[in-house]
């Protein structure tokens, strides 16, 4: 289940990016949380500290991910 819209998972992955930026872990921490609880993708840092990714592009990536149940 998504709670989450794409503009706001936009906003909070441009907020991690910013902090990461400037030196404040703790803050992309807890946004990082607030965005793994609002998204079903587990991948979400991955994309974050690992790809070259827009946040535009995460958050349709995100919103794509598709879970396998079984």
């Amino acid at each position: 289940m998504i709670l989450l819209s794409k503009i706001e998972i936009i906003d909070i992955v441009e907020n991690i990016k910013q902090n990461i930026e400037m030196g404040s872990m703790k803050q992309a921490d807890r946004l990082l949380k607030k965005l793994g609880c609002g998204i079903v993708d587990p991948y979400v840092s991955d994309y974050i500290y690992y790809s070259n990714m827009t946040a535009e592009e995460i958050a349709d990536k995100v919103l794509s991910y598709k879970p396998i149940y079984l």
